[in-house]
């Protein structure tokens, strides 16, 4: 229980649950350090000036009726918003659970919770009230997870849920951040917060709803959030080293698995299995495949100690099956542990057990099987031990997971999120061992912001380029076929031309490209022949005549763009590139800075990457260059950031190793 004092504050009561209650704020007998706010939304902006005036710091808005309720709950929020600038408050919500701190008992949180409450080293915040709610309880009453808060945050009018974070990664108390976003409000405080995470090794794991459109619509009239560009979200929490979920279960299972996994030494992430049940060996090695989890063969040591005591027809290997045996002699589970956990070709021992509540009559061969796992670690190893369900659902044996709880082992809920949340916890440790990105130091050209509005012209999109280094192909502008010809002759023979026209976008589709023009005279036929058929394709096209380029031979056509989100500003494109980029869709993307690692890991992580390595006999491609440009095209956007609205180069073309990377065809579109 909370020990501070309380003040009700209600004209029509004189006292509430024994507690004298006060008509205002003005009438209390010393002043609050925090109001809870619980009443019509309309009254709300009059009751926090009036707190503000008596000097009250911080403001909890239960109150619905808000951003999510349309202009004129807009116009509320904006007030609290003007409140909370002028006043110096501090306010959670509104349209918000409100704020729980666990260790000291203090609530001024407006859902019941369940006791008995586990102080621990879990933060959460959430945007929804109800799963901040729900994932809190469940994570204590069901898992024995220890919390440290549970903050709702809402619509966010005053404190935002990068505030919290920002808070809970700082917390001595908290280890592990988790954290429901439906959507961000301060972006480079996110990324500072995740760069201060990583620098006390603490992971954050966030569930980032609003993928789809209609998920997007019901967060503005949940929470008033706008959802930012799931890429590009997806980007940033990657780069920032955000452990990031796709469901509810993976992340209460990551968040279990995460708060012991961090007692255990820097281990490897090789995973044995034990299970009673031959079927759910098979799916375990399925569910591991699919989370790239490694199950490495057991040892021949291992292997030797368990042909020595187990049945004739049991196979002894990794998942373990332990038989039906298991189930009938009772010295069989402990041995089994024993080899499992002493096995040096396993780092991580995980145990099946089905801990469903029993029905009446019904034996729980669990319960014996947990008490044992108990025993075998009361001295101590250095493995990470976790145990999970074949499935969820149904309520779990409590006998079970408080029996493992004792000693650091947590109860995962389901073989699929068990392996997701192995997963999670092994590429989280990998980002804090790497060494933090070294990014760029050389100092961008000086800016000169191009002139007008939209698609930039031929020059000025080359110099642009030019002046941060992507290397372009040779090209001149050409009015008409004699200026064309002069400019094939200086380039040299063969070259290509292409339709200039700020309008036109994808050339090949209007008839705007020639190729092969290998004299004077095939130069003149391909000008009057595709300007005639360009102007019939897009007679609203305005025209400025060709441009001619020299023409490259071999290289792997590559995308490389930018394209910008609301929230977080410009993010960087690589992909598969040519007239089918729209179709294939393989690529990758970064937020600036990006340094030569992250662009490295960008080509990698492409479903494609094999292509670029020299696959069916051929030579390599330079990836380096590529790499070079990715970083060179991030200060690009980095500098241009508030007024890049978008840039594609389609295709640059990547040589062979050691020969580089060159921009063909470009088009950039500054607001």
């Amino acid at each position: 229980g909370y020990r501070g004092r309380i003040f009700p504050i209600n004209p029509k009561y004189a006292d509430i649950l024994g507690l004298p209650c006060y008509p205002d704020l003005a009438s209390t007998p010393e002043p609050a350090d925090t109001v809870v706010v619980a009443i019509p939304a309309e009254q709300v902006p009059a009751v926090l000036a009036a707190a503000a005036e008596t000097g009250v710091r911080g403001a909890v808005v239960l109150s619905s009726g808000f951003a999510e309720a349309g202009p004129a709950g807009r116009e509320r929020q904006a007030e609290l918003e003007r409140l909370a600038a002028d006043q110096g408050l501090l306010i959670c919500g509104p349209n918000c659970y409100g704020v729980f701190n666990i260790r000291l008992g203090a609530a001024t949180f407006s859902a019941d919770v369940a006791e008995p409450l586990r102080p621990g080293a879990v933060g959460l915040v959430s945007q929804s009230g109800g799963f901040s709610h729900a994932i809190g309880e469940y994570l204590m009453q069901h898992r024995c997870v220890g919390l440290s808060y549970i903050v709702s945050c809402g619509n966010q009018a005053g404190l935002t849920v990068e505030d919290y974070l920002a808070f809970l990664v700082e917390d001595e108390d908290t280890a592990v951040v988790g954290a429901f976003v439906e959507g961000f409000k301060q972006p480079v405080k996110f990324r500072q917060a995740a760069a201060r995470a990583r620098d006390q090794r603490k992971p954050i794991v966030v569930l980032k709803v609003g993928r789809s459109e209609n998920a997007r619509q019901a967060m503005l009239a949940h929470t008033g959030s706008l959802a930012g560009t799931p890429e590009i979200i997806d980007a940033v929490l990657r780069q920032s080293g955000v452990v990031q979920v796709s469901s509810i279960n993976e992340m209460i299972d990551t968040l279990a698995l995460l708060s012991a996994a961090g007692r255990y030494s820097r281990r490897g992430w090789r995973v044995g299995i034990l299970s009673g049940l031959g079927g759910e060996c098979g799916r375990a090695s399925d569910a591991a495949d699919r989370a790239g989890v490694e199950l490495p063969p057991l040892s021949a040591a291992s292997v030797e100690t368990l042909r020595s005591f187990m049945p004739d027809f049991a196979n002894p290997r990794n998942p373990l099956d332990g038989t039906g045996a298991m189930y009938e002699d009772a010295r069989l589970f402990p041995q089994l542990f024993d080899v499992l956990l002493q096995d040096e070709a396993v780092d991580v021992v995980a145990v099946n057990l089905r801990a469903n509540v029993p029905r009446p009559g019904v034996g729980a061969p669990s319960r014996p099987f947990s008490r044992a796992m108990r025993e075998s670690l009361q001295t101590g190893t250095d493995r990470l031990v976790l145990a999970f369900s074949s499935f969820a659902g149904g309520d779990l044996d409590q006998d079970v997971v408080r029996a493992l709880a004792e000693v650091g082992v947590p109860f995962l809920e389901s073989t699929e999120t068990a392996m997701l949340a192995l997963r999670n916890a092994r590429e989280h440790r990998r980002f804090l061992d790497r060494p933090a990105a070294v990014h760029p130091v050389d100092s961008a050209p000086a800016l000169t912001q191009p002139a007008g509005r939209g698609a930039l012209g031929h020059e000025a999109a080359i110099r642009l380029l030019r002046d941060f280094g992507v290397p372009l192909a040779e090209t001149s502008a050409a009015k008409d076929a004699e200026e064309a010809v002069r400019a094939a002759e200086r380039i040299g023979y063969p070259v290509v031309l292409k339709i200039d026209s700020p309008q036109i976008a994808h050339k090949t589709d209007v008839g705007g490209v020639r190729v092969g023009c290998g004299d004077a005279a095939a130069v003149r036929a391909a000008f009057k022949d595709m300007l005639d058929e360009v102007r019939r394709r897009a007679p609203a096209a305005r025209l400025e005549g060709v441009l001619v380029q020299r023409v490259i031979a071999g290289g792997r056509e590559m995308i490389l763009g930018v394209k910008t989100d609301p929230l977080f500003g410009p993010a960087v494109v690589c992909g598969f590139g040519g007239i089918f980029v729209e179709q294939l869709r393989d690529v990758s993307l970064r937020v600036p800075p990006v340094s030569l690692a992250d662009a490295t890991a960008m080509i990698a992580e492409l479903r494609g990457a094999a292509i670029l390595s020299g696959a069916r006999g051929r030579a390599p491609a330079d990836t380096g260059a590529l790499a070079g440009a990715i970083v060179r095209l991030a200060a690009l956007a980095e500098a241009h950031r508030q007024s890049l609205r978008a840039l594609d180069i389609n295709p640059l073309l990547v040589l062979d190793e050691g020969r580089g990377v060159v921009a063909v065809d470009w088009l950039i579109e500054f607001a």
